[in-house]
């Protein structure tokens, strides 16, 4: 599987590479709006080429989202297609408190929360 171009948006990166993962790297940036957060979707939609795809969403920026943005990205989470998700943010503690906040919420794919970028991917990679 070949490795595309990346797509750069103001507030993120997305990329697939050859392993087929999707690979979205957050920027540090302002608040998101809902127009962010379907621009971010369009372009993952495209480098899934509309099949379910396998996700690592490094999150390590400084950047948050507006409330349309957090309703806009629940529709979103709904209507994608996931296989899987890693989520790396930037500590340990982070990765504590959002794995307790992960454990009130139901998702139809794996998902894992990490503070290391190489253990999501090897994570991911394990479920090819």
């Amino acid at each position: 599987m070949a490795s595309t171009n990346p797509t750069e948006l103001e507030f993120a990166t997305v990329f697939k590479d050859k392993n087929g993962i999707i690979i979205i790297t957050m920027k540090d940036h302002k608040k998101l709006d809902q127009y962010d957060v379907l621009n971010i979707n369009i372009a993952i939609r495209h480098k899934a080429e509309g099949k379910p795809a396998i996700k690592l969403l490094d999150a390590r920026a400084k950047w948050s989202m507006d409330k349309k943005a957090k309703e806009r990205a629940k529709l979103e989470q709904a209507a994608s297609v996931t296989k899987a998700r890693a989520i790396v943010v930037s500590n340990a503690i982070t990765a504590t408190l959002m794995k307790f906040l992960q454990s009130f919420s139901k998702h139809e794919y794996p998902q894992q929360i990490f503070s290391d970028y190489d253990e999501a991917y090897e994570w991911l990679k394990s479920l090819l």
